[in-house]
């Protein structure tokens, strides 16, 4: 989709190249229009895009540096064009390409050619291919597969964000012990330990008051009374302790 700015693509992928346009005298959907083109140009060696044979050129050798696009619907859609050809079919079609480079920086470029009464143009935004793009959705789904399927008994190093996973999943009230409780006179919950443990067995196993019972994580939560009403907390403090 059109818009200024960058995007990132996969080496190979595809960019709709789309852009809502409006009269630049009555602010209303520009419609019908056959004189709205688009031309690109790589950055890395300044050269263009020659439609005629998708292949990058110095301008001078360039054919065809501009190609049409379409109203989307005239109907449903007024106003919206887009690149639309047999070699680009909705959108920029870097694979067929004939000489690209590694890493290309496109600069994507629309304009209105003889008429002027489209609102906003020349408009353009730049394609960044491949690089961050190709890491991130070229993962094989082995390697994503083993991410989502890594146990999470070899993630418990202090510190971690396993370790912070599993913390956040037992303060969700998964295999906590809560004891060392006191009261005030009008049955306040003063103060209280909480004890994260790895899973149910070694929960149901904590004692009372007891210690180094296979707890990963310690917090004591403590809150004070509201002045004159005893029976309610003002304040609920809790800290983590290990």
């Amino acid at each position: 989709m059109i818009s200024c700015g960058s995007v990132s693509l996969q080496t190979g992928g595809v960019e709709p190249v789309e852009i809502q346009l409006f009269s630049s005298m009555t602010h209303q959907p520009l419609v019908s229009k056959t004189d709205i083109q688009v031309s690109v140009r790589r950055q890395q060696d300044d050269w263009y895009l020659d439609w005629d044979d998708n292949t990058f050129k110095l301008a001078v050798d360039v054919t065809r540096l501009w190609e049409g696009m379409e109203e989307v619907n005239h109907d449903n859609r007024k106003g919206l064009y887009r690149l639309n050809t047999p070699e680009h079919a909705v959108g920029l079609h870097t694979a067929a390409i004939t000489n690209p480079g590694v890493d290309d920086i496109y600069d994507v470029t629309i304009r209105q050619y003889p008429g002027t009464d489209a609102e906003g143009l020349p408009m353009g935004f730049e394609i960044k291919m491949g690089s961050l793009a190709d890491k991130i959705y070229g993962l094989p789904t082995s390697v994503v597969n083993a991410v989502w399927d890594e146990m999470q008994a070899d993630h418990t190093l202090a510190g971690s964000f396993g370790d912070l996973l599993r913390r956040v999943v037992a303060l969700q009230k998964e295999n906590y012990y809560i004891d060392k409780m006191t009261y005030s006179t009008r049955g306040l919950l003063l103060t209280g330990r909480m004890r994260l443990f790895p899973d149910k067995a070694t929960a149901l196993g904590a004692t009372e008051n007891g210690l180094g019972e296979g707890e990963f994580a310690t917090y004591t939560f403590i809150s004070t009374e509201v002045p004159g009403h005893s029976e309610r907390a003002e304040t609920v403090r809790s800290i983590r302790d290990s």
